[in-house]
C-alpha cells in the first residue's frame, strides 16, 4: 500500500462512508500509520487486494488473518480505537520465524523488533470524537462538546458533518452476515 489516498480509498468501501467523509476526519494518515506498524504492509496489501478483486461486491477474504484485518481497519474508523490483531501466519518467513521490523534505539543503532500480537488501545481523544458510530445517527461523541444545565430535555440537533451527511454513502456494499 502505496499512500494515504489508496488506504482512504479501501478504508471508504470497509466503512461504507464516503473518502471525502473520511478525510474531514482529519485521521486518514494517523490511522494509515497506524495499521501498517500493527499489520505490516504484506497483510495490509492483501486486504487491498480481495477488497479490490470485489469490484463494489462483498469482499472474499482469502484468510483469517485478513478478515480479521478488514474488522480492525473498520473498528478503527467507527471507534478510534484500535482492537488488536494476533500475528497472521503468512507474516512469518520460510523458516517459521517471526516476521520483524527494524527499530532506531536514540543512539541510532538498529534494534531487531519481533512483531507479536498486540492489544487493544485507544488511539485518541480526537479518534473517539471523530469516531464514525457518532456520525452514523448524526450525534456527537459523549464528552466532546460543552452541554448546557438541562440540555438531556431537549431532542438531539442533527448536523451535517464536513464532507457529506452523516451514515453510510448510499448503496455502499455490505458483507453477508457470514463474512462480518
Amino acid at each position: 500500500m502505496t499512500g494515504t489516498e489508496e488506504f482512504l480509498l479501501l478504508s471508504a468501501e470497509l466503512t461504507g462512508f464516503g473518502v471525502g467523509q473520511l478525510s474531514a476526519t482529519g485521521l486518514a494518515d494517523t490511522y494509515r500509520s497506524l495499521v501498517l506498524e500493527r499489520a505490516g504492509p504484506n497483510r495490509l496489501d492483501r486486504l487491498r487486494a480481495a477488497v479490490a478483486a470485489g469490484a463494489g461486491r462483498p469482499p472474499a477474504f482469502p484468510d483469517e488473518s485478513v478478515r480479521e484485518l478488514a474488522r480492525a481497519v473498520v473498528h478503527l474508523w467507527y471507534l478510534g480505537t484500535w482492537p488488536g490483531l494476533a500475528p497472521a501466519d503468512a507474516d512469518r518467513t520460510a523458516d517459521g520465524a517471526a516476521d520483524e521490523r527494524v527499530a532506531r534505539s536514540g543512539d541510532g543503532a538498529d534494534e531487531r523488533v519481533a512483531r507479536s500480537a498486540d492489544g487493544p488501545f485507544v488511539v485518541s481523544s480526537r479518534a473517539y470524537a471523530e469516531g464514525l458510530v457518532w456520525r452514523t445517527f448524526g450525534a456527537r461523541a459523549p464528552g466532546t462538546v460543552p452541554q448546557e444545565h438541562g440540555s438531556w430535555s431537549l431532542p438531539p440537533s442533527v448536523e451535517e458533518p464536513a464532507g457529506g451527511p452523516p451514515g453510510p454513502r448510499r448503496g455502499a456494499a455490505t458483507a453477508p452476515a457470514g463474512q462480518r
